[in-house]
C-alpha cells in the first residue's frame, strides 16, 4: 500500500507541475480595433505623475492610443510620466492581464507582484514587440504571466506610458486537481485505519 501511495503521489505531483503555468512570461498583440471605449479602474497607488481619463494628445508628453481610430477624442486611457507608476491591487490572484497599450516604447514596462514579492515583468524592449510600429499607433496586448499576481504595475522611465481597456482574468483551476486530491486524502485516510486496525491488534 505505501509502494502504491507513492506511486499515486509522484503521479499527483507530475500532473500538477504540468498544469502549472509556463516557466516564462507568454504575451500576444494584435492591431485589431477595440470598438469600445471601456474605460481604465483608477489605480490603487500612484507613485511620481499619472494622468487618468485623457481623451486627448499633447505633444512630447502623452499620445492617446485612439489616436487615428473612431474614437479619436472621445475614448478614454491613462498616461503614466517619466520616473513614475501605476499600481493596482487586486481582490484576488490573477495570471493574466490584457489591455490597449499605445504607442510602444522600450522604457514602457509591466511588472507583476504577489503579496508584494515579484512575480514576473515585460518591457517594451522585449523579444514579443519586435514587430511592433514602437512609438506609433497602438496594439491590443495579452499578456500571462509566470505565476499569479495580486498587483500589477505600469511603469515608464520616460514620457509616456499610455494604456486603456485594462482587463485581468482569474486563474482557471485544472479540472482535475480536485480529483488529485480527493485521491491523496483517500489513500491517507486508508494509511490511518490500516495503522489504527494494526495498532489495535497489538494491544
Amino acid at each position: 500500500m505505501l509502494k502504491l501511495a507513492k506511486t499515486f503521489t509522484a503521479s499527483a505531483v507530475l500532473a500538477i507541475a504540468v498544469a502549472a503555468p509556463a516557466q516564462s512570461a507568454f504575451m500576444t498583440w494584435t492591431t485589431d480595433l477595440p470598438t469600445v471605449d471601456n474605460g481604465v479602474l483608477s489605480p490603487t497607488t500612484t507613485v511620481g505623475t499619472v494622468y487618468e481619463n485623457l481623451t486627448t494628445s499633447v505633444k512630447n508628453k502623452y499620445r492617446s492610443p485612439w489616436q487615428g481610430t473612431l474614437l479619436d477624442g472621445t475614448g478614454s486611457y491613462t498616461s503614466v510620466q517619466k520616473s513614475s507608476y501605476a499600481s493596482y491591487i487586486l481582490d484576488k490572484g490573477y495570471s493574466s492581464v490584457e489591455f490597449m497599450w499605445g504607442s510602444v516604447d522600450n522604457y514602457n514596462g509591466l511588472e507583476f507582484y504577489y503579496q508584494g514579492s515579484w512575480v514576473d515583468a515585460l518591457y517594451g524592449d522585449d523579444a514579443a514587440l519586435d514587430g511592433v510600429n514602437k512609438g506609433l499607433g497602438f496594439i491590443v496586448a495579452s499578456v500571462i504571466t509566470n505565476g499569479i499576481f495580486d498587483e500589477v504595475r505600469f511603469t515608464s522611465g520616460s514620457n509616456a506610458f499610455e494604456y486603456a481597456n485594462l482587463t485581468v482574468s482569474a486563474v482557471p483551476l485544472p479540472a482535475a486537481l480536485p480529483l488529485y486530491g480527493a485521491g491523496l486524502a483517500l489513500i491517507g485516510f486508508i494509511g490511518w485505519r490500516k495503522r489504527r486496525k494494526a495498532a489495535g491488534i497489538a494491544t
